[in-house]
């Protein structure tokens, strides 16, 4: 307990709305008897009994939390907690935990209440206050619930089978196929002093053995997956979903760090443990053999990515699982399309640009993306590609990913070129440095194949990087073109919010804040010697090329998923409502903590791009 000084303590409250609208009598009155705490960081506070009075956070941060531990509201400097507790009694069971070592004022509970009764402005203020926190209490029950219909946050260790069955790489196909029966299980690994080296799955003794009509004496070396992917235990249901749906795979050994398995998921392990499911729903994409039927299952994917983002998932997270289901899509309507059209003439690859390259999709992303065609095509087949690519395309917008407004769609004969034509494509926006070259380069500059030999792709890439190396007069155009956006934040540290129309008074959170930090991600991973195209990937890479402060790149990425969970969370809330995915936001609706937080958050954003001035345009006017 520290000691108290009244005049300090009068001229903090007469500052800090409601007690800046008592009189002097009134302001001293609540004073009698007032305590003021040192909290440390982590600590739960008790509002029990002679506890359950009003607190103001004189300095510091706090959460309120529901009694399952869901987020209620964010505290911090000049607010109050303890308002149900007075009220009444805490019927909801919150919690009050401390985020940061705080100083807290204490009030006697009552002379509180004697002001409750005395001063009607005083009373609906706090009213008002308890009101906003059920409504926000009722956005944390949705999180309660969301979360065990999904359960994508639970250890896959929690979910794993323990009981292995493991065979060496000199046993038989013929003892494997006896073990894999008498367990009654579907794959077996294979070890090597105790390391996993191999796995053996019925389909591998179908197609490896039974259907080429191999001997069951060869040993399982001869017919296992060498190096099959496996995950580690510390890991997330999330993540083994993902992987295993990028690798197309049902069975996933869970291996720690020296390669010794200690676990083994499945495909059906996964869809029991969850009703609603990104891995249910690629299945589901997979088996579809028509767009119709792949539309009907895709209107799922709205209450899905709503879901996700009720489960306060990580935001890159829900990036990575949006992308597997973009691209799952994208690959079975180019599977239906070469049913309609006829095998391709020659090989091709299927480029997606952007969000989807960047794996940091949302609710209403758009189409982005192209073709790669291995030769120049003959009129004729010319025409087979325009015929696929439109399949495609107007496939994915039928199945809720919207057709580009600027088409920059395989659709478009522009963007279906040879790996030739890209090249020269990307050579000539590096060597213009024009407006519009620019512009190609915030969107074909982040590049990923989804569909085909990704070789091709590759070779792209490193002589595109290999071009900006020799070419510092791009970058720095680049920078100064990307930097020219400033983050909405004015002289006074007050928000710059839109003026008028449809969005008056709020801030666009993606073009305003994500978009200058993916901006920001670009410019530095072209500079780097080893390319990513995911924003957060960049910003690690090019720290660790010592492109960028370690410092830096750690307060951006902290900026990028705060930005991205709140234009998720503000989507979310836009679709529900509205059934538009908007991206917009009033500040006023956040706390004062929340806002402090954006305010710092542009405020990196600013020093990043000061940052980037430095190192790619100094010298250039």
């Amino acid at each position: 307990m520290a000691a108290i000084d009244i005049p300090e303590v009068l001229k903090f409250i007469d500052s800090t709305p409601p007690f800046s609208g008592l009189t002097s009598v009134q302001q001293k009155q609540l004073l009698g008897g007032v305590e003021l705490t040192y909290v440390r960081q982590g600590e739960k506070l008790n509002l029990e009994g002679t506890r359950a009075t009003l607190h103001l956070i004189r300095r510091g941060a706090c959460e309120i939390r529901s009694a399952k531990g869901g987020l209620v509201d964010k505290l911090a400097d000049g607010d109050c907690f303890g308002v149900s507790s007075v009220l009444e009694q805490n019927p909801d069971g919150l919690q009050v935990v401390v985020l940061e070592d705080s100083l807290i004022y204490r009030f006697q509970k009552d002379g509180f209440q004697t002001l409750l009764q005395e001063n009607e402005e005083f009373a609906l203020f706090f009213a008002h206050t308890r009101s906003s926190r059920l409504r926000k209490l009722s956005r944390a029950h949705a999180t309660d619930l969301a979360t065990p219909v999904l359960q994508l946050s639970t250890s896959i260790s929690q979910i794993m089978a323990r009981n292995l069955i493991t065979a060496s790489v000199t046993d038989t196909v013929q003892q494997a196929a006896s073990v894999m029966t008498d367990a009654r299980v579907s794959s077996i690994l294979v070890l090597e002093k105790n390391r996993l080296v191999g796995i053996v799955t019925d389909r591998d003794l179908r197609s490896r053995v039974l259907a080429v009509g191999a001997s069951a004496d060869l040993p399982l070396c001869d017919v296992m997956t060498h190096a099959p992917a496996s995950i580690d235990p510390r890991s997330l249901v999330m993540h083994a979903q993902t992987l295993m749906s990028e690798k197309n795979i049902h069975h996933l050994p869970v291996v720690e760090s020296d390669h010794t398995p200690v676990g083994m998921i499945t495909a059906a392990d996964l869809l029991r443990h969850q009703e609603l499911s990104p891995l249910l729903l690629i299945n589901q994409i997979n088996r579809q053999t028509d767009i119709t039927s792949l539309r009907e299952v895709c209107q799922q994917l709205t209450n899905l990515i709503v879901n996700l983002i009720l489960t306060d998932m990580k935001t890159t997270d829900i990036g990575s699982v949006i992308a597997a289901i973009s691209d799952s899509l994208t690959r079975r309507i180019i599977e239906l399309g070469i049913e309609r059209y006829g095998t391709a003439p020659f090989a091709f690859q299927f480029l997606v640009f952007g969000s989807q390259a960047r794996k940091d999709q949302s609710l209403g992303s758009d189409q982005d993306n192209g073709m790669m065609l291995s030769q120049e095509p003959t009129p004729e087949q010319a025409e087979y590609f325009a015929k696929l690519a439109q399949f495609i395309c107007d496939g994915l917008a039928q199945c809720g990913i919207r057709s580009c407004p600027g088409d920059i769609m395989a659709s478009n004969k522009k963007w279906r070129l040879t790996q030739e034509g890209w090249k020269k494509a990307f050579a000539n926006w590096i060597e213009a440095s024009s407006p519009s070259s620019l512009l190609n380069a915030s969107i074909f500059f982040d590049i990923r194949c989804v569909y085909g030999d990704e070789n091709g792709v590759t070779e792209l890439i490193q002589d595109m990087q290999s071009r900006v190396a020799k070419t510092s007069l791009f970058l720095a155009t680049l920078t100064r073109t990307a930097t020219a956006s400033k983050p909405p934040i004015g002289f006074f540290r007050n928000f710059l919010l839109e003026s008028s129309g449809e969005h008056k008074h709020q801030l666009d959170l993606k073009h305003q804040g994500l978009a200058l930090i993916n901006d920001l991600a670009r410019i530095y991973g072209l500079g780097c010697k080893r390319y990513h195209v995911a924003t957060k990937d960049r910003l690690e890479q090019a720290a660790r090329e010592k492109l960028m402060g370690l410092d830096i790149a750690r307060n951006l990425m902290d900026a990028w998923d705060g930005l991205n969970e709140l234009r998720l969370q503000a989507q979310r809330q836009h679709w529900q409502t509205t059934g538009e995915p908007s991206a917009y936001l009033d500040p006023t609706e956040l706390s004062s903590l929340e806002r402090k937080h954006l305010k710092s958050t542009f405020a990196i954003i600013a020093d990043g791009q000061s940052a980037a001035l430095q190192r790619f345009a100094r010298g250039y006017a």
